[in-house]
């Protein structure tokens, strides 16, 4: 009788400790916004998909690729002063599939002379075992 109700509570805390996709995503942009607080966008960018078809719209623009992507970045955010720290909030996660969610929130840089902020779409996508942003729509 023990060893039963011993494996009934090991298989109930697999369960309650089992990580759902919205956590698994939620966990991914959390590991984004600390990746980009400590200064590592090279750590920041794993969190998007490897490939030349991703894409990014910013400002009007069309832009592809993970190398551009990332090139941009380091363009535009050469040091810790430009990059300020990042905050994201009011995230809606919304699966559309098995591998597949639509997330939108509110990015915000807190930095000395300024706190630019926006609104941001992301799909992310389930590949190769983990979860990747392969579209990302951000706005001022």
């Amino acid at each position: 009788m023990i060893k039963k109700g011993l494996s009934l509570l090991l298989l109930l805390l697999a369960f309650d400790v089992a990580a759902g996709p919205d956590d698994e995503i939620a966990g991914l942009l959390t590991s984004q916004q600390a990746a980009w607080n400590r200064g590592d966008l090279d750590a920041y960018m794993q969190g998007y998909w490897h490939d030349p078809k991703l894409r990014f719209v910013s400002k009007g623009q069309f832009r592809y690729g993970w190398e551009e992507m990332l090139a941009r970045y380091k363009a535009h955010y050469p040091d810790r002063t430009t990059q300020g720290e990042l905050k994201f909030s009011q995230l809606d996660i919304r699966l559309l599939g098995k591998d597949v969610a639509l997330v939108v929130g509110r990015w915000e840089l807190a930095r000395i002379k300024d706190k630019p902020s926006g609104a941001f779409t992301l799909l992310i996508e389930k590949l190769d075992d983990r979860w990747v942003i392969t579209h990302d729509h951000s706005s001022d």
